[in-house]
């Protein structure tokens, strides 16, 4: 894949896909580069991270396949937005594994956690070293989705569990008009999916409680002022 970055593949694929796909499908990648720049931001000022460390595991191993060694035909424009996230994502997993415990429950978990990161993250690699090639369509989809649903459900765990988790707003909304720009291509090109169709769905309801947690909960600036 890294060598399709620099080859002399189309930017974007006109042949497969139409300008409204190409176009919602990019502005979804370009919304969750941004979501990545403001977790690490945040990281950076508060050594705190906003997505659960499960969920940075498997979008990790995620990118790790797509932004390395397979690409998507949408074009290489799309396929430097996959590495460009996996860029990013290096940061946020070296600071899960840094900062990461603080999200245990007890102080034995917390002893834990490199080894539990590092086995997660092993699990979800071994998973996607055989679901991408029998099952994967080629944008990646059926497995990102996958990614999206088990990030969205553990969003949502986490915060019930942890109300001062997830404190930034904008992460909230951003990733869920992220994945909802991406959708396009799962109802335009990839319908046919109905398990994809499904996850979706499921995706989209799980974001819209977060995001309603997230907007109902503590305040940044309450929870930062009693610490």
């Amino acid at each position: 894949m890294l060598l399709t970055l620099f080859g002399s593949d189309p930017w974007i694929n006109l042949k497969d896909y139409t300008p409204f796909v190409l176009i919602t499908f990019g502005i979804g990648c370009l919304l969750w580069a941004v979501v990545y720049v403001i977790v690490i931001r945040d990281i950076i000022k508060t050594k705190k991270i906003d997505i659960p460390n499960a969920a940075i595991c498997c979008n990790f191993a995620w990118e790790i396949y797509w932004g390395l060694f397979y690409h998507t035909n949408m074009g290489r424009l799309f396929e430097w937005a996959y590495f460009i996230w996996f860029f990013l994502d290096m940061f946020i997993v070296y600071s899960m594994f840094k900062y990461g415990a603080s999200q245990a429950i007890t102080p034995g978990t917390k002893k834990l956690h490199v080894p539990a990161m590092a086995i997660i993250l092993t699990m979800w690699l071994v998973i996607f070293y055989f679901e991408i090639p029998q099952y994967d369509d080629p944008v990646g989809a059926l497995s990102g989705w996958i990614v999206n649903v088990y990030m969205s459900v553990l969003f949502c765990y986490l915060k019930i569990r942890t109300p001062e988790f997830g404190l930034n707003r904008w992460v909230a909304v951003g990733k869920f008009l992220g994945t909802g720009f991406c959708t396009s291509v799962v109802f335009v090109n990839l319908y046919a999916n109905k398990t994809l169709v499904a996850l979706c769905f499921i995706f989209a309801a799980f974001d819209l409680i977060y995001i309603y947690l997230v907007f109902t909960g503590p305040k940044a600036s309450d929870v930062h002022a009693s610490n």
